[in-house]
């Protein structure tokens, strides 16, 4: 059976710097003192925008009589949760400094993840044969706690709102015309960027903090 923390401190973070928007630390953090770090399963929770057709025309879509964002299926919402989930999971496997804990327990620093007020600019089926290009396919705001797994205070909390788009492309409208295929690939390449970003983060916090 899973071991329940209580999470607690929040309260107590100050402003910090780092390479998210926000970065708060806790006044008393110290990642020396963590030699594994347990993934939390993370939160997802998708904006309402209420009903949207389940076709759209092209001429619609252009004319902007009918804009994003879009209702996501909950066939999409749970691919999504997977992707993301997997990629935060072997990312944070990969740190050079901290082991991967099976569980919490004395040593561990848990990184609990959320994904918040997701939404998704890819449009419904589409009517005709003129194909889309999308910049992005949506956006999200996440908030990762760095969570003492004995005691259940937040060591450090970052947060940030970001288009959900390959890094490389950078708002640049994608050559491939969107489908599933080309949804899910962009959500893949975003959420690994993400986590590959935040598990470099937390090996340089602890190389510091030695």
């Amino acid at each position: 059976k899973e071991k329940t923390v209580t999470v607690k401190g929040e309260d107590e973070l100050v402003e910090g710097d780092g390479r998210f928007h926000e970065t708060w630390v806790h006044p008393e953090a110290d990642l020396s003192r963590y030699t594994a770090i347990y993934s939390w399963q993370p939160v997802f929770q998708f904006r309402d925008v209420g009903e949207t057709r389940s076709t759209v025309s092209h001429s619609d879509l252009m004319s902007g009589r009918q804009r994003g964002p879009f209702t996501i299926s909950d066939e999409s919402r749970e691919a999504f949760a997977t992707i993301v989930s997997e990629a935060l999971t072997d990312q944070l496997a990969r740190s050079r400094q901290f082991e991967t804990a099976d569980a919490p327990g004395p040593g561990v620093l848990i990184v609990r993840g959320a994904f918040l007020d997701i939404v998704s600019n890819v449009p419904p089926r589409i009517t005709g044969t003129v194909d889309v290009h999308l910049a992005n396919v949506g956006e999200a705001t996440f908030v990762f706690d760095l969570i003492d797994a004995e005691s259940g205070v937040i060591q450090a909390r970052v947060a940030e709102r970001r288009h959900i788009q390959p890094p490389s492309r950078m708002n640049r409208v994608n050559t491939q015309p969107a489908n599933a295929a080309t949804v899910r690939n962009d959500v893949r390449i975003w959420a690994s960027s993400l986590a590959s970003e935040l598990r470099r983060e937390l090996d340089r916090a602890r190389r510091r903090a030695e």
